[in-house]
């Protein structure tokens, strides 16, 4: 039945899919959102789950490149956040100096995350494997410059692997239009709230390594297990048909808002879920909202805030009545602010 239900949601926003990502980078129907030309502090954040699984892909290869795509977005500070990443496809060209993406895997797996999850395509990542260069080479950095110019992103994260044929490292480079930087992770000790169903929804789709475990040259990211996303104790999101809830509600908001609205979700420093939706409405004027899923959700409401054209918009005062059916209490309540 969830399959099901995940294949019409998909041929459902599969033309508005393609709408948002005319003029395609590698190829027709896919391309790279453009942003704001700014690389932050060099900071960029990470799951442990997701560098986990880019060790995983990398010691599949020790000793030829391979690589893959990461996904999430942008803070409004320039700090790329990484909630999701993909490997090679089995079209993927492997070679000793160069890797090359099956970009049939690629616009595949990047449709499903940003219709289902709201995700970008915010970076890549390849392996330089025992080659011992932990930067760019010289051509990586020209490539990446000259397709942030070309394609206008503003910005794009590039991450080096390396691999000693036992463990591996990854180096984050922020890059601009002029040049790239060396940057630092913060890793988040625990698994991203994308990878469990992003994985179930795409199973079928989904190439993943035959590595079952990662190994990091790093003892601090090998000594830390993944856990679930550390809510606070009693938080509505620590059970999982809540989770199911949550992905229902942002299919809903991503329908409703349409093509022009990018509705993603993300996490406070409270470990409290928002759905942030931003961009240009349907009558042409810039449009966001701020949807926080507080403690003592789903007794207490949902609390929304606006602005258009960055101005506050006044709402309806409506009651929340919560009828038992998290889906249902907050299409009633949202429909009539």
């Amino acid at each position: 039945m969830a399959k099901n239900r995940f294949r019409r949601k998909h041929l459902q926003y599969t033309k508005r899919f393609q709408s948002i990502l005319a003029g395609a980078s590698a190829q027709p129907g896919y391309t790279i959102p453009a942003c704001v030309e700014h690389t932050g502090n060099g900071n960029a954040v990470i799951f442990k789950s997701e560098m986990d699984f880019i060790s995983r892909c990398i010691l599949d290869y020790p000793s030829i490149e391979t690589g893959g795509q990461l996904f999430g977005f942008y803070t409004e500070s320039g700090t790329p956040v990484v909630l999701y990443a993909i490997g090679p496809g089995r079209n993927a060209n492997h070679q000793a100096a160069f890797f090359n993406q099956d970009i049939e895997y690629l616009t595949r797996i990047g449709a499903k995350l940003k219709d289902y999850f709201g995700l970008h395509h915010i970076g890549e990542w390849h392996s330089h494997h025992q080659l011992g260069l932990a930067r760019p080479s010289g051509h990586d950095a020209s490539t990446m410059i000259n397709t942030i110019r070309e394609k206008g992103l503003g910005r794009f994260l590039l991450c080096i692997g390396n691999c000693d044929g036992i463990s591996t490292t990854l180096n984050p480079f922020p890059c601009n239009s002029r040049d790239y930087i060396a940057g630092r992770w913060d890793v988040i000790f625990s698994d991203s709230p994308i990878r469990r169903p992003a994985d179930r929804l795409m199973a079928e789709d989904l190439v993943m390594p035959r590595t079952q475990a990662a190994s990091h040259r790093d003892p601090n990211l090998n000594n830390a297990s993944p856990s679930k996303p550390m809510y606070k104790t009693g938080y509505w999101l620590e059970e999982k048909a809540n989770n199911r809830a949550l992905r229902d509600i942002l299919a809903y908001l991503q329908g409703r808002n349409g093509a022009g609205i990018e509705t993603v979700i993300k996490l406070d420093p409270e470990s409290r879920v928002h759905i942030f939706s931003h961009g240009v409405n349907r009558r042409g004027k810039g449009w966001s909202e701020d949807i926080l899923f507080p403690m003592g959700f789903p007794e207490r409401k949902p609390v929304v805030s606006r602005w258009l054209d960055k101005e506050v918009v006044l709402m309806n005062p409506v009651d929340w009545i919560y009828s038992g059916d998290i889906l249902k209490s907050f299409i009633r309540y949202y429909s009539n602010l």
